[in-house]
């Protein structure tokens, strides 16, 4: 019989790992499938939480996470891997980080790609598992017809 422990903590990590799944499906759009909806984006985030992508000032609470969705790129497919998640259920927090790599299209109609890592800090609500933090660090931002040989980040 396995230990209730280990189940718990095995289910949090899942919980937690389709709650990223969730935050790229309604950070996507641009492609038919896309989610492209942010007011469930928001959702996945407490009241304090703070957000931070790239160079972008932070947006805090579902209010400002939700009206910073409206500036993200017009097309945006993102794909996270080497997903590490760390759960503390006796303090109800968890941490993860994620490579990501995200297809793009700038508001000039330019393709992009851009890599990097995302930080998390997670809390257990009566709702489920939630964002309080989400960092993400760019390792490049690139005119797809450069590539990040010639050109690593562009404005």
């Amino acid at each position: 019989m396995p230990d209730a422990r280990l189940l718990d903590r095995l289910e949090a990590i899942e919980e937690i790992r389709t709650l990223k799944a969730l935050y790229c499906r309604w950070a996507d759009r641009g492609y038919d499938t896309a989610g492209d909806d942010a007011a469930r984006f928001a959702a996945l985030f407490v009241e304090d939480a703070v957000w931070t992508g790239g160079r972008s000032a932070a947006a805090v609470g579902p209010a400002e996470i939700a009206e910073r969705f409206a500036s993200f790129r017009p097309f945006g497919f993102h794909f996270l891997t080497n997903g590490i998640v760390e759960v503390d259920l006796v303090f109800g927090r968890a941490r993860a980080r994620w490579s990501a790599l995200a297809p793009s299209t700038d508001h000039d109609g330019g393709a992009l790609w851009i890599a990097g890592t995302y930080e998390d800090e997670l809390v257990s609500t009566p709702d489920g598992w939630r964002f309080a933090r989400v960092t993400f660090t760019p390792a490049l931002r690139t005119p797809y017809e450069d590539g990040w040989a010639r050109t690593r980040f562009v404005a």
